[in-house]
């Protein structure tokens, strides 16, 4: 156990700064909104518009906890989803050649330490690191829009949906994080550098192939760049869509009568348990064996990988 934790420590230490990198980006984007905000209240321009429609006409409380839902999950699974996604494809591509980069792979080949856990090591590390700290990211994110939104504009945050977006939208992002860099993860493998570029010339050149046999025999093989990206995007993506059907709809139904709060108009009882039923499918428990299945075989290549001098 403290052998493994040493690794631990050490793995992050190696990869402190690029799994920090994505602070700096979010904090500059940050500093720069604030900016443009100060200046456009500066100018008097506190009109702020969702749907064609004033905040300051907004007075259905439904409509409120519509927004502090909807507000997370938009943000989250935009700028902040995105970022993340490059930076998990940045550093699972290189996780297992490290120790080639600073020319030490002889040295810690040689330590009298398991081969499984010099690999759970960096794969904790790396891609799970990235996910902690995407969560701290989300934590900060929420605090900061919603101290905004109270402050500009009438909106009353609803402090329990907003959270329950944010941990939603974190949780289906992370199994998304952890399928793509698991598959980065192997491709750290198979290959000592430019991980990403020579796996993703091998997917266009499968896919140019299954494509044209397709054409010329008539078949229907399967798509495997496809398969990939559903693999990766389709929990955020149902997720999304399950949560957007049910806040547009109350939305539309409140600002077409602001007075009063019918049961139309709001949020239906069972919405937090429909939208974490959204994480426990069948289709996460194939991501997460994915993951497993990944792991193993990046193990079990870099296992059998010759060591370079």
């Amino acid at each position: 156990m403290h052998q493994f934790k040493a690794l631990l420590m050490k793995d992050i230490r190696v990869n402190m700064k690029s799994l920090l990198m994505p602070l700096w980006i979010i904090g500059g984007a940050y500093v720069l909104f604030g900016l443009v905000t100060a200046g456009a209240l500066f100018k008097g321009n506190n009109n702020v518009v969702i749907g064609g429609i004033p905040l300051a006409v907004l007075q259905n409380s439904s409509l409120h906890q519509a927004i502090s839902f909807g507000l997370q999950v938009a943000v989250f699974f935009s700028f902040i989803g995105l970022l993340f996604g490059i930076s998990i494809v940045s550093l699972s591509g290189s996780l297992l050649n490290q120790d080639i980069k600073h020319k030490c792979e002889l040295f810690h080949r040689s330590m009298p330490v398991n081969i499984w856990k010099i690999a759970a090591s960096r794969y904790i590390a790396g891609i799970g690191g990235m996910i902690i700290v995407s969560l701290a990211v989300g934590i900060v994110n929420m605090l900061l829009v919603n101290i905004i939104v109270s402050i500009a504009t009438p909106i009353q945050v609803d402090w329990w949906l907003s959270l329950n977006g944010m941990l939603l939208s974190w949780l289906h992002l992370s199994v998304g994080m952890g399928v793509l860099g698991s598959l980065c993860f192997v491709l750290s493998s198979l290959f000592r550098d430019n991980a990403i570029g020579k796996g993703l010339l091998g997917l266009a050149g499968i896919e140019v192939v299954v494509r044209s046999v397709n054409f010329f025999m008539g078949l229907e093989i399967p798509s495997l760049i496809k398969a990939l990206v559903k693999l990766v995007d389709s929990g955020v993506t149902n997720f999304g869509n399950s949560a957007s059907a049910i806040l547009i709809r109350v939305f539309n139904m409140g600002t077409t009568n602001q007075i009063g709060n019918s049961a139309s108009q709001s949020l239906p009882p069972d919405f937090l348990a429909r939208m974490w039923g959204t994480l426990f499918t069948g289709e996460m428990s194939i991501k997460l064996l994915f993951c497993v299945v990944m792991f193993v075989l990046a193990t079990c290549i870099y296992h059998r990988r010759e060591i370079q001098f």
